[in-house]
């Protein structure tokens, strides 16, 4: 290499080098909203049908793709269908997959408070009028609340609910700060438990702060302050007679396995328990090829075929 062309090296590589940092810190302030945008991005490409349904609040959002018997995915408080983006496609490859945002999330309506139970009800019913019968329903945290409250209300339309650490049964325990952490150690706690401490990724400071900012959305204030407070399934849980999988990654400090979810194993009287160990609350962020492979175990042909 001639001592010329190793200069001109240098300066290429250094000029790269402080495009890549400009672009940083440009970039940086909406770093989250880019890596949700990516993930949606992700989940149009695997279910590439977009549909949008309107509602007393506005317009809710539903994607679909794939073959098969009925799968829908309802995501949990605070999340958005693209939560789902790691596991769509290779579930997509079995069934008909559908995925919604729920009120108040994602791209659907309102967009202003007030937020609440109904709200999400109303549009879990809106993008599901036309799907049919024998519905699988896999729910997770608020999700599965949701699931169970569809089921409920429609038996004769439900196969199966796959509840993934799934709330709707009440639990005191879960404090605000865990939920709608306001400050940076607090959402690094949060992220542990959704994730599992061996699958946390490192997340920098600035990354905490655009989360924390966006856990502050007064829609979800509103949600959070209606269904801390008596919004639970207790007294009808004996009634949901369609057969449930609870799916639950451990350890997941919002919703134990052991003071949860076993109480509420013993409350539905057509149950089954299966964990993922290592995953936290969230399995389709930490372990999207573990889920999926349970969910196929599941609600598979063999399994069908034994209810």
């Amino acid at each position: 290499m001639s001592r010329r062309f190793g200069v001109i090296v240098i300066v290429v590589i250094g000029v790269a080098g402080t495009c890549l940092a400009i672009a940083g810190y440009v970039l940086s302030p909406r770093a989250v909203e880019l890596g949700l945008r990516f993930r949606r991005a992700t989940l149009e490409r695997a279910l590439p049908e977009h549909d949008t349904f309107t509602t007393s609040r506005g317009t809710v959002h539903r994607y679909a793709g794939g073959e098969g018997d009925t799968l829908v995915l309802i995501h949990g408080f605070g999340d958005s269908a693209a939560g789902w983006s790691r596991v769509a496609r290779a579930l997509s490859e079995h069934y008909r997959v559908v995925v919604l945002d729920l009120a108040g999330h994602g791209l659907s309506d309102p967009v202003k408070p007030p937020l609440g139970f109904d709200d999400l009800v109303e549009g879990v019913e809106a993008a599901l009028a036309d799907q049919g019968n024998g519905l699988l329903l896999i729910g997770n945290s608020l999700g599965g609340w949701m699931a169970m409250r569809f089921a409920l209300d429609h038996p004769d339309r439900v196969h199966r609910v796959l509840l993934l650490n799934s709330g709707g049964a009440s639990w005191a325990d879960v404090p605000d700060a865990l939920l709608l952490p306001s400050t940076r150690e607090e959402q690094r706690i949060k992220i542990v438990a959704m994730f599992g401490p061996d699958n946390t990724p490192r997340v920098p400071d600035f990354m905490l702060d655009q989360l924390v900012a966006r856990g502050q959305d007064p829609r979800l204030l509103s949600l959070w302050n209606e269904i801390a407070h008596g919004m639970h399934l207790d007294d009808e849980l004996a009634e949901l007679r369609t057969p449930v999988e609870l799916l639950w990654g451990t350890p997941d400090p919002f919703l134990p396995l052991e003071a949860y979810a076993k109480p509420l194993l013993e409350a539905l009287p057509n149950a089954e328990l299966h964990t993922l160990d290592g995953c936290g609350h969230a399995s389709q962020y930490s372990c999207p090829q573990q889920l999926t492979e349970l969910v196929l175990e599941v609600s598979g042909p063999e399994h069908r075929a034994a209810d």
